[in-house]
């Protein structure tokens, strides 16, 4: 598996590039490790020894060339606040209209269970008739 040809597609397949994706963190450890990185540039912004600069000149350039490969930028932490927001909003909206649905369905069910009900009295009541 270190270096194949994918037969189908004609592609290369590298195991370094299977390995590199992981799964997703969660919007909580994003922010956080934005929010960490963040502090981290402005304290190398702020000293003026040249080993902060080269270090601070080494994160441009990987930002740089994650972002020419295509790649999500995840370090902004007011658009992953955002995110978590807009995130809880559809587990509110999706629990309410689950609610709705049960709600809905117990309603239907009762509904039946007395129409059921009132049709075996019915048939009670004309059986009775006829005797």
């Amino acid at each position: 598996l270190s270096s194949g040809i994918n037969a189908e597609y004609g592609e290369e397949l590298d195991v370094q590039s299977l390995k590199s994706k992981k799964k997703r963190k969660n919007l909580g450890k994003l922010l956080e490790d934005a929010k960490k990185s963040k502090k981290e540039l402005q304290t190398l912004k702020k000293s003026t020894d040249e080993q902060s600069s080269s270090k601070l000149q080494e994160k441009a350039w990987q930002k740089a060339i994650s972002m020419a490969k295509g790649e999500k930028q995840k370090d902004n932490p007011e658009l992953i606040v955002k995110s978590i927001k807009r995130k809880e909003g559809q587990k509110k909206k999706s629990k309410k209209e689950w609610t709705t649905r049960v709600g809905g369905q117990k309603k239907a069910q009762k509904e039946k269970q007395k129409k059921r009900q009132e049709n075996i009295e019915k048939r009670l009541q004309g059986k009775k008739k006829k005797k």
